[in-house]
């Protein structure tokens, strides 16, 4: 096996291990120290981490616990966000205007039927949004002015 593959290994099954512990709490929240942990991600963690949840979930049978990971991690990112910020993670949001080069190689029609999730939110002009798991587990950085919030 070649070292990336080990690594997604890896976070493959703390994912599987955290959303099975998740599972057994009450109320399906995080620990104190697991929130802690997951407090100050980096885009780049946050990519990480919602893209390989995102692998799991969008090719799994039982996708429960692990969905319900993936709002806890953003619930706990959500506090995180900057309190001015337009677009916060957890939020639903679809394209709109000019499409991002970030999703420039997929196909147009299909990214503007589809729903994505606001995942990591900084200071910046940029944000990071997930397809819809059941379509696919796209993450890509694009700049929120390229982005909506859905009506509820």
């Amino acid at each position: 096996m070649v070292e990336a593959d080990v690594t997604d290994g890896v976070i493959d099954r703390l994912l599987l291990a955290l959303a099975a512990q998740l599972a057994l709490s009450e109320g399906q929240a995080l620990s104190g120290g697991a929130a802690e942990a997951l407090a100050d991600l980096s885009r780049a963690e946050a990519e990480q981490i919602f893209g390989q949840a995102g692998h799991l979930v969008h090719y799994g049978a039982d996708t429960e616990p692990l969905e319900s990971l993936i709002h806890a991690i953003s619930a706990v990112l959500r506090t995180e966000a900057p309190a001015d910020a337009p677009f916060k993670p957890g939020d639903e949001v679809r394209l709109v205007g000019a499409l991002p080069e970030a999703l420039s190689k997929y196909d147009e029609t299909w990214l503007r039927q589809i729903s994505f999730t606001v995942r990591y939110a900084g200071r910046g002009p940029m944000i990071d949004v997930q397809s819809d798991l059941t379509e696919d587990y796209i993450v890509a950085t694009v700049p929120a002015a390229a982005v909506e919030h859905l009506p509820r």
